[in-house]
């Protein structure tokens, strides 16, 4: 199993920084991962909401039905892989943090079936490329003041 314990600090207030997190249409833009996202369920973002993810892998973009576990705005978003390869929980922590929000992402990746081989080199394409991203999300969120 993959385990994500991360934070960053952006310098925007909690609202600002949730809001953006739960536009499920910008998840490509945060998550390396996720080449496009879009909400099934309608109206608001909401527990139980339903939501279609087309996710990059090795053998090519796979789409996988998600759905929201969490929405405590501005405090915490949580969501979960429903099939594909791979069961994912992951969560959005957020906290005040002087004039900005601590955000602390944690996560786990469970690779299903052959996948599972693959596991150590899951885990260094994530190392590699989560810093960066995490530096680009928060560069984003900023620029939107």
């Amino acid at each position: 199993m993959i385990r994500i314990d991360r934070e960053i600090v952006v310098a925007r207030p909690p609202d600002a920084v949730f809001d953006y997190l739960a536009d499920v249409e910008r998840f490509p833009q945060w998550q390396p991962a996720i080449e496009r996202a879009e909400q099934l369920t309608p109206g608001p973002l909401a527990a139980g909401t339903r939501l279609r993810l087309v996710v990059r892998g090795p053998t090519g973009p796979t789409e996988v039905l998600g759905e929201v576990v969490t929405v405590d705005r501005p405090a915490l978003l949580a969501v979960r892989t429903l099939d594909g390869p791979a069961v994912v929980e992951a969560r959005c922590t957020l906290a005040a943090d002087g004039d900005g929000t601590r955000v602390a992402f944690d996560a786990t990746i469970e690779l299903k079936g052959l996948l599972r081989f693959a596991e150590g080199a899951a885990r260094g394409m994530i190392e590699r490329e989560l810093p960066g991203a995490l530096a680009d999300l928060a560069r984003r969120i900023e620029s939107e003041a």
